[in-house]
């Protein structure tokens, strides 16, 4: 590419600009991902596959020769009069749900619930031979979770108790299969719109883990009502008070934020950044110097108070009841709740699948799924406890 006049990014070095021929690509692995005008497209594939083989998959776009729906590296994009539509690989969430056994379970209305300290207490192991099967329905779920901002954090909660699964975690692993029954399909929407910044929106759950005590930092970066990126993670240390919780998720957010600004230099576009809170106290300490009476906070975080004061990031407050970020920072969410913060991201559920979707494979497979894995176990404690009344 760079033989062929690209530039390399400086920020994202999988990303590739020709300026001169309006084209952008992004490499990930083999897969080339482009956009730009149609003769610089028919241009790029024959300077390609003059040196390479290649396979052309389907063009995108508004002429009459042009599809309409794609796939790239299995999600799927469907091209609109007005916007575009993105969906995650429909097949993530099939296998977790027969993986579970849950195939035409009832529904749920959320993806999890928040439990309480007493339920931590009482929770038990889960049985040594579901934990292999475990694990690889925790991973999947994660990986899904991706392309399904309602269940991100969900899947985080999951993913915490990979290296000691338990009854609990096993239930929540069930719960979010059952609420995947009743949504299987999260559409990201792309409409035509004009943006003059990176607007990064930023929460956190002080102490909501009842066990550890740990906060949650969640966010998501938007171009507009453009989804980019979210995420949803426990911090790694214990914070003291709601504030400090909140100022380590603007830290993460102002991190992700700056990344992307990079991303789009590299593209050709300069945008500032903005950063969006609901915390009053986080915003306190973004815009002082130093610790001040906060003297437990870890000084490689005072960055932000720099960045802010050269006005490199712009902060900002929101309403709580308007923060998208509230969605991937905690379980106790009401139905209707999560149906507005996700029109916050401008997704919508929808039913059927896509044509182009790929199928999922049906077939007897070597690897135990933890549903078989259960019940195996539960016939060998019913048999052994039929020798033990024998006996």
């Amino acid at each position: 590419l760079v033989r062929l006049g690209f530039k390399q990014g400086m920020g994202c070095p999988n990303v590739f600009r020709h300026e001169t021929r309006g084209i952008a690509t992004s490499v990930h692995g083999d897969d080339f991902t482009s956009s730009g005008p149609a003769d610089a497209l028919d241009w790029l594939e024959d300077a390609i596959s003059q040196e390479y083989e290649a396979t052309r998959g389907p063009r995108l776009g508004p002429g009459p020769n042009d599809a309409k729906e794609a796939r790239a590296l299995n999600r799927t994009v469907i091209w609109r009069e007005d916007h575009i539509e993105y969906e995650a690989d429909p097949r993530q969430a099939e296998r977790l749900v027969d993986e579970c056994g849950l195939n035409g379970a009832k529904p749920m209305a959320t993806p999890g619930v928040k439990l309480a300290y007493r339920d931590h207490e009482a929770d038990t192991p889960l049985q040594e031979k579901l934990h292999t099967a475990f694990r690889g329905a925790a991973a999947r779920g994660n990986y899904l979770s991706a392309d399904r901002i309602d269940c991100q954090y969900a899947c985080k909660e999951i993913c915490r108790s990979m290296a000691a699964p338990s009854d609990l975690s096993w239930k929540a692993l069930k719960r979010l299969c059952r609420f995947l029954n009743g949504k299987p399909r999260l559409m990201y929407i792309y409409r035509k719109q004009e943006v003059d910044s990176i607007d990064v929106y930023v929460d956190a759950d002080w102490a909501g883990c009842p066990k550890t005590r740990k906060s949650t930092s969640g966010g998501c970066v938007m171009l507009g009502r453009h989804t980019i990126k979210h995420w949803s993670s426990t911090q790694p240390s214990v914070s003291l008070s709601s504030g400090e919780a909140e100022f380590y998720g603007v830290v993460r957010g102002t991190g992700q934020g700056l990344g992307y600004q990079s991303l789009l230099k590299d593209l050709g576009m300069s945008v500032p950044l903005r950063v969006w809170t609901d915390s009053s106290a986080a915003l306190g300490i973004c815009s002082r110097q130093g610790l001040g009476k906060l003297r437990h906070l870890d000084t490689h975080t005072l960055w932000v108070q720099q960045a802010v004061r050269s006005k490199r990031v712009v902060l900002k407050k929101i309403l709580g009841e308007e923060n998208p970020a509230d969605l991937l920072t905690k379980h106790n969410l009401m139905q209707e709740r999560i149906v507005k913060l996700v029109d916050l991201f401008d997704c919508r559920y929808r039913e059927g699948r896509a044509e182009t979707a790929p199928k999922m494979r049906v077939g007897r497979s070597n690897k135990m799924k933890i549903s078989e894995a259960d019940q195996h176990l539960d016939a060998v404690i019913k048999e052994e406890e039929i020798t033990e009344d024998d006996g």
